[in-house]
């Protein structure tokens, strides 16, 4: 397909994309635009309006004590905005909630798509099909959203750091049980890769990284990175095993039709567990030889990554779940949905991925909604306690001014407000989903799709096939390619994925005289893929996979900040080259010996 200026406008589009997702711009929207939207939302009754005016007293003396203040109890200062609704400060965000769609928005203005590329890149194609990556995504994030809120995971985090103390045999029976850090440490690196393969990188991602944030808490580590670090690492690196383990191993199993079982854990299995057996020693030797800053703990730079003793907190698991029956759901829940996936994927042409786990998403709201069905115990509002106050102060006489306030009028944020009082526990869960990555997660896919449309797709898979012109170059290109630079550089690793799936199936790669002769070429290729989106995650930047974003914006709520010059030091600096090495070797190996 030749390249016309259709072709360019794509591609163009397509960087300026992928710069914004990496680091996005907020423009400003002047004021005389943004004041009659706003005033267009108030009276649609979508934003609350301005608050009224408040009376002043006829004189300064007039007022004894605070209580004697006239309160509108139609607008409680608890309930008011900051600003008028119509003076705020509007911002448009580019960034990676926004610029994919606006993208896809552009190439139909501009016709260089149609409405047909939009919906194969939604609904897709051949076996290919992104929106069972999105159902996936979001379903297993509320289910592990509503895990940690239930308390399960502080529990789980008192329960491990208690059962791991001992107390030294020449100590009194008074002294206090330690632990080991190093014991510790390697404890929980095996636990996240052996978690990983079962459960995959997302649960562990949106489970994992509040269960850390609660542990280095309760155990006193002020400096938490050696245990976030190994956690992410092990959790991708663990999630190329199985299918249901990481969305991008869902694109590929669908895009040749293969096996959940026979067809892609059979070959990266082996992969996935000798990277990390690598990966201990490196990540070991990394938080021991290096030290913490004194800029980033408070502790002296004596201080180590993993510390040699660790104190656990004396505090009784229990006491730390809040609804104990909806722990032991979403846990039966979480484990019950993942075992059907691997279950139902010898049926993958009448069982889809997201029948499951869209079933199981709804499941878990439903039980969450129905939890909450009686209403919250009811308690002083704040205008019974301004009429206790005032009964309690001297009886003063009204303002003349003083005027009974008007009853507030209904607005969807009035609305939202009542709902997430109602129901606190369900709504909170909801607001912690990063429902923002779900048009971002579609956009991408169209963009690809548009590149495929453009012509684009073609001219890489001829460039692909020149480069790989035997299964060793093929296997290490591949996998190279992917996790240095289509992964951090194409919007996450679904991004890279979906675009190198495109290109290794398009007839100029998979048709070239010397892939077709050879069908170890192909078979490198997909599975070198398979391995490079997973361990690419660990690439120079955040925005390299979407657990990766998850996983800051978790640290972040936990209190622990990574930088993205932080992130890119710990793994794009060497540790994602020696183990993608690792990982590419080891199918490099399995092609050669195990030919189909």
């Amino acid at each position: 397909m030749a390249l016309t200026a259709k072709s360019w406008v794509a591609l163009v589009t397509y960087v300026v994309v992928m710069g914004l997702i990496i680091r996005g711009v907020r423009i400003p929207v002047p004021r005389f635009l943004s004041r009659p939207l706003l005033r267009a939302l108030v009276k649609c009754r979508i934003l609350d309006p301005p608050p009224l005016p408040q009376p002043r007293p006829s004189s300064p003396t007039s007022l004894k004590s605070p209580a004697d203040a006239p309160t509108d109890t139609a607008y409680p200062p608890t309930t008011l905005p900051s600003e008028p609704a119509v003076d705020r400060r509007l911002v448009i965000p580019l960034d990676l909630r926004t610029a994919p769609v606006l993208a896809v928005v552009f190439l139909l203005a501009t016709t260089v798509i149609d409405g047909r590329v939009v919906r194969l890149g939604i609904v897709g194609e051949d076996g290919v099909r992104p929106y069972d990556v999105l159902v996936l995504f979001i379903s297993l994030a509320y289910i592990s959203t509503a895990l940690d809120s239930t308390g399960g995971l502080r529990a789980l985090a008192f329960w491990i750091s208690q059962k791991a103390a001992r107390r030294a045999p020449d100590a009194p029976p008074s002294a206090p049980k330690t632990a080991s850090g190093l014991y510790l440490w390697t404890l929980l690196y095996c636990f996240w890769f052996l978690s990983g393969l079962v459960v995959g990188n997302d649960p562990i991602v949106l489970s994992g990284t509040a269960f850390l944030g609660y542990f280095t808490r309760a155990t006193g580590i002020a400096a938490p990175r050696g245990w976030t670090m190994s956690q992410f690492a092990m959790a991708n690196v663990a999630s190329a095993a199985l299918v249901s383990s990481n969305p991008t191993n869902v694109l590929i199993a669908g895009a040749w039709k293969l096996n959940f079982v026979t067809g892609f854990t059979a070959w990266t299995l082996l992969p996935a567990v000798v990277t990390a057996v690598v990966g201990y020693p490196l990540l070991l030797f990394l938080f021991t030889f290096f030290r913490p800053s004194e800029s980033s703990t408070s502790l002296s730079t004596r201080q180590r990554y993993i510390p040699a003793r660790l104190l656990p907190p004396d505090v009784s698991p229990r006491s730390a779940l809040v609804d104990p029956a909806g722990a032991a759901f979403h846990s039966v829940l979480m484990l019950t949905t993942l075992a059907a996936l691997v279950g139902t994927s010898f049926l993958h042409d009448k069982v889809q991925v997201w029948m499951v786990t869209a079933a199981a998403g709804i499941v878990a709201f439903a039980r969450d909604v129905w939890s909450e069905r009686k209403p919250p115990p009811p308690g002083p509002s704040r205008a019974d306690e301004v009429e206790l106050a005032a009964s309690a102060a001297p009886t003063q006489a009204a303002p003349p001014s003083q005027v009974p306030a008007a009853p507030r009028p209904l607005t969807a944020q009035s609305l939202v407000r009542a709902t997430c009082a109602r129901f606190p526990t369900t709504t909170t869960t909801v607001s912690r989903l990063p429902l923002s990555l779900l048009p971002f997660a579609g956009g991408i896919f169209v963009l690809a799709r548009a590149l495929t449309a453009t012509g684009w797709t073609d001219l890489f898979a001829t460039w692909t096939a020149r480069a790989c012109v035997n299964p060793a170059a093929t296997v290490f290109f591949v996998g190279y390619v992917t996790a240095i630079f289509l992964c951090p550089l194409c919007g996450t690793n679904i991004g890279g994925t979906i675009l190198a799936v495109e290109i290794l199936r398009s007839p100029s790669f998979a048709l070239a005289p010397h892939v077709a002769a050879d069908a170890r070429i192909l078979t490198g290729a997909r599975y070198a893929l398979a391995l490079a989106s997973n361990v690419g995650a660990l690439s120079w930047s955040v925005s390299s996979s979407l657990a990766g974003l998850l996983w800051v914006r978790i640290l972040e709520q936990k209190g622990i900040r990574v930088g993205k010059r932080e992130f890119a030091t710990w793994f794009g600096a060497g540790m994602l080259v020696v183990l993608q090495t690792v990982a590419c070797a080891v199918v490099l190996v399995e092609v050669y010996y195990w030919r189909v």
